[in-house]
């Protein structure tokens, strides 16, 4: 979930902690991953200061963004790791195509390798992924431990894409923001398992409630239902060696 004003105006838009809270209650959404717009449309660093804004919010989760360390503008990969070590941040984000860089291991194998083996997560919206769905499969080729979590992965079924690697990597997961075709999950569930899914609202660019509604409403074991809502990334995050 993301808050605050971004450069480009949405329809519904989520300017304060307290407001994004507020949505939560309205959905029954308990805890969060939280990051600030600011990440992605003002700069990196712009919105990583502004988690600061959430300290005091027990129920949102800070998540920090990163580009390479080839620059002035990143600390050393070890050195990003302790501050984020420090804020208790224990998921990351990135958005290459809009910060223009690849996750390869020329570009950011430092930060990959240093998640792969802590077990953080990354959350990554497969439109950044620059080459697509190739993009991804050479990630996951280059870095098998690393826990990625792709979220935004389109309105219509793209199962021939994500099931193989749910199938091949342990620790690739998709998010439920945008797994929206009719019939869909209960289909991942019963051929592939629920243990690869994670709940994701995609907030404020798409609403909670219809993939509240999804998860609720599918023909799933409630094991896989409660898996999906919360124990899945539960699990992931205290697999975590932070």
């Amino acid at each position: 979930m993301a808050y605050g004003r971004g450069a480009i105006a949405l329809p519904r838009e989520i300017e304060t902690a307290d407001d994004l809270l507020a949505e939560m209650d309205h959905c029954g959404i308990d805890d969060a991953l939280v990051w600030h717009r600011d990440s992605l449309e003002r700069g990196f660093d712009v919105g990583n200061r502004r988690l600061d804004e959430i300290d005091a919010y027990q129920r949102l989760h800070q998540t920090m963004t990163f580009v390479p360390t080839c620059c002035d503008e990143m600390p050393s990969a070890e050195d990003f790791v302790k501050q984020a070590r420090a804020h208790g941040v224990r998921v990351f984000r990135a958005f290459p195509a809009t910060h223009q860089f690849l996750l390869d291991p020329v570009a950011c194998g430092d930060l990959l390798e240093l998640f792969s083996a802590c077990g953080t997560p990354l959350l990554l919206p497969l439109p950044e992924v620059p080459g697509g769905w190739d993009g991804v499969y050479r990630l996951m080729r280059h870095f098998p431990r690393l826990p990625l979590i792709l979220t935004e992965t389109g309105c219509w079924g793209q199962d021939r894409y994500f099931r193989p690697l749910m199938k091949t990597y342990a620790r690739f997961f998709i998010s439920m923001n945008r797994l929206e075709t009719a019939g869909q999950l209960k289909s991942i569930v019963d051929h592939v398992g629920f243990k690869h899914i994670v709940f994701g609202s995609g907030l404020p660019r798409n609403y909670p409630g219809g993939y509240i509604m999804s998860l609720s409403h599918a023909d799933i074991s409630e094991e896989a239902r409660a898996a999906i809502a919360r124990g899945n990334l539960e699990r992931l995050l205290k697999e975590a060696a932070w």
